[in-house]
């Protein structure tokens, strides 16, 4: 495929064009035009100005580099997170070539100064009939001016390699020296209401029903779950409303459905002539009331693939809203940490070595239920409040551009962290061992002993002939306090002899600054 330019295609000239230039987005789109129907102007960047971006920034050995450092399939979700974010930053760092700035902005000059513009993706392999993968890549929307359209462009090329499509590069046939992402561009149409709609139940696609949602505003806070959307399930063959369920407007309260019979009645008409011209069931995205409809976005319905990796889209689910980030910041904070530490003090304090039997089977069924239930909680609000809180990465570096992708972690330090306050601690036990030289001759013949009640005993025998005073003690707390966690059915605080190990191996090092190596290691810990 030819990179060179002309790079910019308006949308009125691309229906008869290949998806391989265009992608699957902005061609449907052209050909819904087309045939007539009301879509918004724009135009597409296309995937030869993505390649030239690449070339001449020298970007494919950089993709190349951090997709093989590692098995893909062997990498945690947080390596391909990491990986993810070394790509999209070395994409924000490089120029855009002239070739595409100057038409660029003088398309966006035609309008007038203050209109805002969306930027999506449309990647050849995105949303492909049979394939459709929604949400994987990046869109920007609200954007006045040519140097915010620009710069999103950058970070909508980069989410071709977000951690999402990574997750899904066997079927979107990911490979850095092919795949290619083109970018559609479009003022952002105001209306009263937006939403989705789905020629058949995306659940029961057998059924003869259409599902229709709609948010008052623009669609992106449908997407952004901060609003909860009013929905109606149809008739195909009448249109006629089987159902209706209001959706949540805030302190607003209860209100009147936000479309009428009229709208739902040309949006069912239209899902079915959509249908009609290409031949499967369309998802569309839309905005706009009866006459005033216009369709943003058209794609097949196809539920994400299941493999051998069901979890894959439960990942996809870990991006919260601002809205939904910060009710789950204050509940995590507010009521789940808290209540988390009162149960486990309270369990903790139960003696069981005196208990009965049927005392002792109550302990071991509440227990039970107390794992179940904080699970649940884990999976479903904790590590979801994490994935939100890395967005603070992505965050970081649109605003600063950074050259270390990582840079954001700094703003972190000098916080009170669990982590730091633990560190502090064995490197503290660490300077005392450095500055010991009896005490640590003393340590490394108890690491020797085999067996954890024998190495107790040796520890405790160090103690009594007056070495260290209150070492001991001080690891004890620390195993209590600070690492008091199991893993694979073994407990770290019964570990004495790997804190042992641990501050003798620090202790033989050159004894840098502890401030400083409590940074670096402050940084590390969170990168994991």
């Amino acid at each position: 495929m030819d990179p060179s330019p002309p790079w910019l295609i308006p949308l009125s000239e691309i229906a008869g064009l290949c998806t391989d230039l265009v992608g699957g987005k902005a061609l449907r789109l052209a050909q819904l035009g087309s045939a007539g129907f009301p879509t918004p102007a724009g135009f597409c960047i296309t995937t030869g100005a993505y390649r030239s971006f690449l070339e001449r920034n020298q970007l494919a050995p950089t993709i190349q580099m951090e997709l093989g450092r590692k098995p893909l399939d062997e990498m945690r979700w947080e390596e391909i997170w990491d990986a993810a974010l070394r790509i999209r930053s070395a994409f924000l760092a490089a120029p855009l070539p002239d070739e595409l700035v100057e038409p660029v902005s003088a398309a966006l000059e035609k309008h007038a100064s203050d209109t805002r513009f969306a930027v999506r993706s449309s990647a050849p392999a995105e949303d492909a009939e049979g394939a459709s993968f929604a949400g994987l890549h990046e869109s920007r929307v609200d954007l006045v001016g040519s140097q915010a359209v620009l710069e999103a462009v950058r970070v909508v090329w980069a989410s071709l390699w977000s951690d999402a499509a990574l997750l899904y590069r066997r079927e979107l046939a990911l490979d850095p020296t092919h795949s290619a992402m083109a970018v559609l561009v479009q003022p952002m149409i105001r209306a009263e209401c937006s939403g989705v709609a789905f020629a058949r139940d995306p659940l029961a696609p057998e059924s003869d029903r259409a599902l229709v949602e709609a948010v008052p505003g623009a669609c992106g806070d449908l997407v952004d779950g901060s609003v909860e959307p009013d929905r109606w399930t149809l008739s195909r063959p009448s249109g006629s409303i089987l159902e209706w369920k209001p959706g949540s407007r805030g302190a607003a309260g209860p209100a009147a459905p936000l479309l009428e019979a009229r709208d739902l009645g040309t949006l069912m008409r239209t899902l079915l002539e959509v249908e009609g011209l290409f031949g499967w069931s369309p998802d569309l995205e839309w905005t706009g009331r009866d006459t005033g409809l216009v369709l943003l976005q058209a794609r097949p319905i196809t539920a994400l693939p299941s493999t051998e990796d069901d979890t894959r889209a439960w990942y996809l689910s870990l991006r919260p809203g601002a809205a939904q980030l910060a009710r789950l910041c204050d509940r995590v904070e507010r009521e789940l940490i808290p209540e988390l530490c009162r149960e486990g003090e309270r369990l903790a304090a139960e003696d069981l070595e005196r208990v009965d039997d049927v005392d002792l089977a109550r302990a071991i069924d509440e227990r039970r239920a107390a794992l179940s239930h904080w699970r649940a909680v884990y999976w479903d609000e904790f590590i979801p409040l994490a994935h939100g809180v890395r967005q603070l990465g992505s965050y970081y570096e649109e605003a600063v551009r950074p050259r270390d992708p990582y840079e954001f972690v700094g703003l972190l330090r000098g916080q009170t962290l669990a982590a730091s306050a633990r560190n502090q601690r064995i490197l503290a036990l660490a300077s005392r061992v450095r500055g010991d030289a009896a005490l640590r001759e003393g340590l490394e013949e108890v690491v020797r002993v085999a067996g954890r009640t024998e190495q107790r005993a040796a520890l405790e025998r160090l103690a009594r002939g007056g070495q260290g005073p209150g070492f001991v003690e001080a690891c004890d707390e620390l195993l209590a306090e600070a690492l008091d966690v199991s893993y694979a059915g073994e407990r770290l605080s019964d570990r004495l002899d790997l804190l042992l190990q641990l501050v003798l191996s620090l202790a033989s090092e050159d004894g840098a600054a502890p401030a400083a190596r409590e940074d670096d290691g402050d940084s590390r810990e969170l990168e994991r």
